[in-house]
């Protein structure tokens, strides 16, 4: 079973380790959020016999929330400016850091559904599992967030019959 587990986690990682940059943490957060939960679930495959569905989406879940508490933790600590100042190391491209950029000005929730969408390529239905959301929030959230993400990205989009008026 610890071999099974070491496998899967092993295939989840790159993903689940993009998934948390993409939300904000910093490269070595991300790899320190992610160790703990790979942890945790070697722990649980030693000692709880029942398989986890979906691995990637456990361990992102479980990562997302270290993170998060060390986040907040690190926080109470740290003088404001030196919180706004922190920022991460997107992939390489010009377009990575504009998403990237972009991504992380999203409402929480908005940040988290993309994520788990198209970074760890969950279905609707393991969304709305991984996050406890409703999957009809999913949906929603989805349209909403990658509407704000292209509209921020590649400005407004003319929709056919509302062009400007040519000026001669």
């Amino acid at each position: 079973m610890q071999d099974q587990w070491q496998e899967v986690a092993a295939n989840a990682y790159p993903r689940v380790y993009r998934a948390l940059v993409a939300l904000g943490a910093s490269p070595e957060d991300a790899s320190d959020a992610l160790q703990d939960a790979f942890e945790r679930g070697l722990r649980r495959s030693r000692s709880d016999a029942r398989a986890i569905d979906r691995p990637d989406a456990w361990l992102f879940v479980v990562a997302l929330r270290r993170w998060r508490t060390h986040r907040w933790r690190r926080r109470l600590f740290l003088p404001l400016d030196s919180v706004r100042e922190q920022s991460i190391t997107p992939a390489p491209g010009e377009n990575a850091v504009v998403l990237i950029s972009e991504l992380k000005r999203l409402p929480r929730r908005e940040r988290e559904v993309i994520t788990c969408r198209y970074i760890l390529g969950l279905t609707q239905r393991e969304t709305a599992q991984t996050l406890g959301i409703a999957v009809g929030t999913v949906a929603a959230t989805t349209v909403h967030a990658t509407q704000k993400l292209r509209r921020r990205i590649d400005g407004p989009v003319a929709r056919p019959g509302s062009e400007a008026p040519t000026v001669r």
